[in-house]
């Protein structure tokens, strides 16, 4: 793939992966129903779990599929030449392996598990939009507080559109080698600078508003600047990507990187220029100015730090073992 360990570790360990795990409404929004803190704090340590087999499902049917499938070749060839790719072996070994029964079971398995996807991110879309966007600038522009009925029936419209927004996008997929290099790409342009407004506004008071949004607009500027420049001069992927011959992927674990550095580097100086909100407007917010409720009382099995310690032991042994 062309990248150095740095980008496998910083930009796809820490600064996709957090940003995934912490500011994708899509993941953010099962937290948010959770009974109590300890739930929501297991939810992610739970995921994390099942998160670290994903490898092996993905990987395990990859390897059987070179050795029972012959003549898979890569995406672009198969474009080009009408055969198959890697990208296939799931759906090719399950027509060609599974009778009528498990074939079914398969495709349905496939179907409902992309229908669930899809289902969580319009539904965030939807909630994102109509309560984060819409409610305070229509709040701000009418100066009317509108009963919920209103909010439900935008959310609504909101599907509606995102469904046929989404489709049209679906369209840019075919300029990228494949579909997770596609989503690689959306998650360094505008995820990752995200994982830096939102560490800094969580865990730092002095951060401001007006140093949120400018942070946060120029790690998204300057990742779709950095993926134009490589796009317009290819000898610029030696100055992002560390390497003349780094793939797609690589390119966006580090842009990625660098958007997020950016980001947070233009959110600190700025709020060294700006005035903080009192540290009585930011409780609830801000880590610091927050009580947090002990969890001295529990016993250690109950504890998420007890599990999250499990989960990340496990975690460095995997890596160790498959490095």
């Amino acid at each position: 793939m062309g990248i150095h360990w740095t980008g496998i570790v910083f930009g796809l360990g820490f600064v996709i992966s957090f940003a995934y795990w912490t500011t994708d409404f899509l993941v953010v929004q099962r937290v948010l129903a959770a009974r109590d803190l300890r739930s929501a704090k297991m939810a992610p340590i739970i995921g994390a779990g099942f998160k670290m087999m994903v490898p092996f499902i993905v990987i395990l049917p990859g390897l059987l599929g070179l050795a029972l499938i012959p003549g898979l070749v890569g995406e672009k060839e198969a474009i080009a030449t009408g055969g198959h790719s890697y990208n296939e072996i799931l759906p090719l070994m399950l027509a060609r392996y599974a009778g009528p029964g498990l074939l079914g079971l398969g495709v349905t398995a496939l179907i409902a598990g992309f229908m669930s996807g899809m289902a969580g991110n319009i539904s965030a879309f939807a909630t994102v939009w109509t309560y984060d966007i819409y409610k305070p600038l229509h709040l701000k522009m009418s100066h009317v507080e509108e009963k919920d009925a209103h909010y439900v029936k935008i959310g609504r419209w909101c599907t509606i559109l995102g469904v046929f927004v989404s489709i049209g996008t679906a369209y840019l997929v075919q300029q990228f080698a494949s579909i997770m290099d596609y989503v690689q790409a959306l998650f360094s342009f505008f995820v990752a600078p995200l994982l830096g407004t939102v560490l800094l506004g969580m865990l730092w008071k002095r951060t401001t508003s007006a140093a949120g949004f400018w942070g946060l607009l120029a790690g998204i500027g300057s990742s779709i600047g950095m993926w134009a420049w490589v796009k317009v001069d290819p000898g610029a992927l030696k100055i992002i990507a560390l390497s003349e011959h780094a793939k797609d992927m690589a390119e966006n674990m580090y842009r990625a990187l660098w958007s997020w550095l950016i980001c947070v580097g233009v959110t600190v100086i700025v709020s060294m220029l700006t005035t903080p909100k009192p540290e009585s407007e930011l409780t609830g917010l801000v880590r610091g100015c927050t009580e947090i409720p002990s969890e001295g009382d529990m016993p250690l099995y109950k504890r998420p730090i007890f599990w999250a310690a499990i989960v990340f032991v496990v975690f460095v042994a995997l890596n160790i073992i498959f490095w």
